[in-house]
């Protein structure tokens, strides 16, 4: 019986192991924080999620009449709700690795497990990552400095600047998103200050430090010590908590052409047209993921951590049956679905800016 060839994993040849296996990078993945889950259950059949916004009612203003006379029912007129379904489908994601007969006797038992782990680690990034891609592709953008599309930002002049988080903050404002988090009070005798009430924003660690010398920024260090933070939080200025992450999305050379001494003062891949980085600020409700029976993922959580809704699966040698006759493979993998929806899309920004290069 034919086998189709794939790769496995091979065992060492002339290699000692650590008893200590090298520790991997785990980024910190913080799309799903704050978003609202769309509740499904495992083999339901569905492939699609869904989510039902009931919009506000129009503040009424007029004052009911007196009632008088003979009375006909019902006494009052009564108001429809406006009820929006939005719905977005539902696909299956995952990866896996095959080892053979000769990994599990020859390479050091942890070895195991730490494939697991990488398993999680990728499961995890690769979450986020689509939840991220649904926030960034479909929220509106705000172009900084003098930008009117992404490919006229400028490494002279479009790094991010408070300005533009108050273009996105205000906003949401007039469009009565809601926040978050609620205003903190500071004590004098803690070296603390006060915190307003906020939204979060998800910034590249590249712009983590444009953003700290922002006026008005204050690092998570000044926070009340009764005010609850989140995984990757730095600090906040103008309205907005920031998390940053590595995963956040970098458009390599897609903003204008570098002329002159820019080349010096921000970031570009080519040294041909500005990086251009995608810094999201949203409000409450503003965008939907996918859950199973639970929240999914309500906060910023770091790449190989246990998540809900992605199945570890593993098949031990000889499970194959004639696909493996001598009973030499086994495998490991995750498996996992997702969906992803932007909700309200007033209450969602996404500010398109490029970042100061740091590097020496």
């Amino acid at each position: 019986m034919a086998v189709t060839t794939t790769s496995v994993i091979a065992g060492p040849v002339n290699v000692v192991f650590q008893v200590n296996l090298l520790r991997n990078a785990k980024a910190l993945c913080p799309y799903f924080k704050g978003s609202t889950p769309a509740e499904i259950s495992f083999r339901q059949g569905t492939f699609s999620a869904r989510w039902r916004r009931i919009e506000n009612l129009t503040p009424t203003t007029t004052p009911l009449a007196e009632i008088t006379g003979s009375l006909a029912f019902p006494t009052r007129s009564a108001v429809q709700p406006t009820v929006t379904d939005l719905d977005a489908t539902v696909a299956k994601y995952g990866n896996f690795f095959f080892l053979n007969e000769e990994v599990d006797l020859v390479n050091f038992n942890g070895q195991a497990a730490k494939l697991s782990e990488v398993l999680g680690i990728n499961a995890g990034r690769s979450l986020n990552r689509l939840q991220r891609n649904v926030i960034e592709d479909n929220a509106t953008a705000i172009f900084a400095g003098t930008g009117t599309t992404a490919t006229s930002i400028s490494t002279a002049t479009g790094g991010i600047t408070l300005s533009d988080i108050a273009v996105g903050v205000n906003a949401l404002n007039r469009n009565d998103a809601m926040r978050f988090m609620p205003m903190s009070r500071g004590e004098a005798a803690d070296g603390t200050a006060p915190i307003r009430s906020a939204y979060w924003g998800f910034c590249h660690v590249d712009v983590e430090e444009d953003v700290r010398l922002l006026t008005g920024f204050q690092g998570i260090e000044t926070y009340a010590g009764q005010t609850e933070t989140a995984q990757g939080e730095f600090g906040t200025v103008g309205g907005v908590r920031f998390i940053s992450t590595s995963e956040a999305t970098i458009d390599a050379d897609s903003g204008a052409t570098i002329t002159g001494t820019a080349t010096s003062n921000s970031r570009s891949t080519s040294n041909t047209s500005a990086d251009v980085y995608n810094t999201v600020i949203l409000g409450m409700d503003a965008v939907g993921s996918l859950g199973f029976g639970n929240s999914h993922i309500q906060e910023s959580y770091t790449a190989g951590d246990r998540l809900p809704a992605v199945m570890m699966v593993g098949h031990e040698r000889g499970s194959a049956g004639a696909a493996d006759p001598l009973n030499e493979v086994s495998s490991v993998g995750w498996k996992s679905w997702h969906a992803g929806r932007i909700l309200n899309s007033t209450w969602v920004r996404v500010i398109q800016h490029s970042a100061s290069k740091l590097e020496l």
